[in-house]
């Protein structure tokens, strides 16, 4: 049986917890986050995602005495781009333990002697613990419209659709609720071929589908973790009875797509996962490119003037936000087998993370690495959107952000921020933002 197989078999019945039940397991997670962090261990502080400052906080990952070094919350943790690469591109670290067929659930049956911080909330119903091969599959199968050559073909539908949202703008706005995530919405909606009459159930959906990635490693409110798995059934849903209507009457959607690669149930099942990934994964990761590529080109007026100057370089300035303020800080992965890595022991079952903010910024790699700088050479090699869900969707979210970006300043080139971003808590994986206000400030079309 494949591990999508398994995907199939499992209900949620199966995983349920009383609230009660999921209560105590949140807080419990959360509660030894608090005390690792209370020893100053700056991965776990980076988990337990308050008011620390982030930035600091990866500094302080990468600058360990040693490369790869154990946290108190039991991970192998690195921000030394080197190791970093090497962890990223190595095969027997996956997303999963291998010895755990089903559900990544752990239970905190033996929370004191040994607390499993790896899984916090399961989402083998997302796809989020899926093997290596299953991705590359995926991969495979959507690259006739989610590779490098199929974005610069959608190059100008992203073009029409950035230029009619940001000529829709008010004189303040929000960029979070009033741009990045209903541009990402409607381009992933569109992606998918999501019907008219489904297009507001779907940004429903993918608003509660937001916290999956900071979810799995960092506790979230009960509530909020129960309108995550409910909308996880929600778009498992949606995107279900797509797949069934796709495979009656094919389209030139990225669901027809896949479908096409393997027209079986088994590639029914690989369209479902790659569905729910885009909602779960590439919008979320889209909207953060975007928020996090004008943040930092706001907080840089000499950039911003020059991307005005030269708007050639918006490919740059997106490819140097992702590595100076990557959409996804933090990658997991488990070893599946006793291994050596930077010198350090890895067993079996370990869990290995890898801080991307930390490792985009090591200065033996980038010159000026706490510099934004979008005449940067991009072949120094960023490690943002390198994961297995991210790389999915990363030509995607950079074309997605790249409209945004040009798309904003050509019309707003007096943008300015009204107040400073303010980020959810508890999101120490993607940082993301829960509101910030921006002005237009009377601006004329550059």
């Amino acid at each position: 049986m494949t591990h999508t197989e398994t995907e199939e078999t499992t209900t949620p019945e199966e995983v349920r917890q009383t609230d009660s039940e999921l209560g105590r397991h949140l807080l419990t997670a959360r509660g030894f986050h608090w005390i690792y962090g209370t020893s100053g261990d700056p991965y776990a502080l980076a988990l337990r995602a308050e008011s620390d400052d982030p930035v600091a906080l990866a500094r302080r990952i990468r600058e360990s005495e040693t490369p790869l070094w154990r946290s108190a919350a039991g991970a192998f943790v690195t921000g030394r781009h080197a190791v970093a690469a090497e962890v990223l591109a190595d095969p027997r670290l996956s997303l999963r333990h291998a010895d755990q067929p089903g559900s990544q659930r752990h239970v905190f049956s033996d929370a004191w002697s040994n607390p499993l911080l790896c899984h916090i909330t399961p989402l083998d119903r997302a796809f989020l613990h899926a093997p290596d091969s299953d991705h590359a599959r995926w991969l495979r199968a959507a690259a006739p419209v989610l590779d490098d050559a199929a974005a610069d073909g959608r190059r100008a539908g992203a073009e029409r659709l950035h230029a009619e949202r940001a000529d829709g703008l008010g004189a303040s706005f929000d960029l979070m609720a009033d741009y990045s995530r209903p541009v990402a919405v409607e381009a992933a909606a569109a992606l998918l071929g999501v019907p008219d009459a489904e297009q507001d159930r779907f940004a429903r959906t993918c608003a509660d589908l937001s916290v999956a990635l900071d979810a799995v490693l960092c506790p979230q409110p009960l509530a909020v973790t129960r309108r995550l798995t409910e909308a996880v059934e929600d778009i498992r849903g949606l995107v279900g009875a797509l797949v069934a209507a796709r495979r009656a009457e094919p389209g030139d959607d990225l669901l027809s797509t896949v479908l096409a690669a393997d027209p079986s149930d088994s590639g029914a099942r690989d369209a479902l996962a790659v569905g729910v990934l885009a909602a779960a994964v590439g919008v979320e990761v889209t909207a953060g490119l975007i928020n996090n590529t004008v943040e930092a080109l706001l907080a840089h007026p000499v950039q911003w003037a020059l991307l005005g100057e030269s708007p050639d370089l918006v490919s740059s300035a997106v490819e140097e936000a992702l590595r100076h303020a990557p959409p996804v800080r933090l990658e997991s992965r488990i070893a599946a087998e006793d291994l050596t890595l930077a010198g350090q022991d890895v067993p079996a079952g370990s869990q290995v993370v890898v801080h991307v903010g930390a490792a985009n910024r090591d200065p033996e790699v980038f010159l000026a690495p706490d510099q934004f700088d979008i005449t940067r050479p991009l072949a120094q090699g960023q490690l943002a959107l390198s994961g297995p869900h991210t790389s999915l969707f990363g030509a995607f979210a950079r074309l997605q952000a790249e409209s945004a970006v040009h798309a904003l300043r050509e019309r707003h080139p007096r943008l300015a921020p009204a107040e400073g971003a303010r980020r959810r808590m508890r999101s120490p994986v993607l940082g993301g933002v829960l509101r910030w206000t921006l002005t237009t400030s009377a601006t004329t079309s550059a």
